[in-house]
């Protein structure tokens, strides 16, 4: 079964990113970690030499996707076996929450699909390190990989397939949501409960 990776940087320029993403050593990493496909979303990202938008090759074995933005990222997300990711909220959280199954549809259900593997890679270059203290929260949680900077990413790759291939890489599962926990915390404050 052909495995999917997808990168994404959201709209932000993340150079670093895109480019670390696309070099041949992480390439060969995610080769390493069984992914055929992978589908580079880039936003306003430089691409680097030799890479252009729409560009559709083979690598190693390995076929890429490059893409300026998507209308359906979630869904791309939700059919991928491990996301390489800037660390923004908004993103982590969509990606780490099970997509809603369609009663039409023939996927297996979000608690019955093996939790789809994410690599947080924090922008450095935004304001205060937000993104570094929040995918750190989600490391300690067991919730994500962190990368510190993207010229490590090949090396981060290698070493989850590491871990993977000696079953020592155990990613949590994120919480399902909650959607009355607000209501009864504000409920409890108001002295309803």
């Amino acid at each position: 079964m052909p495995r999917t990776a997808v990168l994404t940087v959201g709209s932000t320029r993340f150079d670093p990113l895109v480019a670390a993403a696309l070099s041949a050593s992480s390439l060969s990493a995610l080769s390493s970690l069984g992914v055929t496909r992978l589908l580079a979303q880039v936003g306003n990202s430089a691409l680097p030499h030799g890479w252009q938008e729409g560009a559709s090759l083979k690598a190693g074995g390995l076929a890429v996707e490059v893409v300026r933005f998507l209308g359906d990222l979630e869904d791309k997300v939700g059919e991928a076996d491990l996301v390489v990711s800037h660390a923004g909220a908004g993103s982590i959280l969509s990606f780490l929450r099970p997509l809603p199954s369609s009663s039409s549809s023939t996927s297996p259900s979000p608690s019955s699909r093996p939790h789809r593997r994410l690599v947080l890679v924090p922008n450095s270059n935004l304001m205060d390190s937000h993104q570094a203290d929040l995918a750190d929260e989600m490391e300690s949680k067991g919730w994500a990989v962190v990368c510190r900077e993207p010229s490590g990413l090949a090396h981060t790759l290698e070493e989850l397939a590491e871990e993977l291939q000696q079953g020592r890489s155990a990613q949590h599962s994120f919480p399902e949501l909650d959607t009355g926990k607000v209501q009864r915390i504000i409920d409890e404050t108001l002295g309803f409960v």
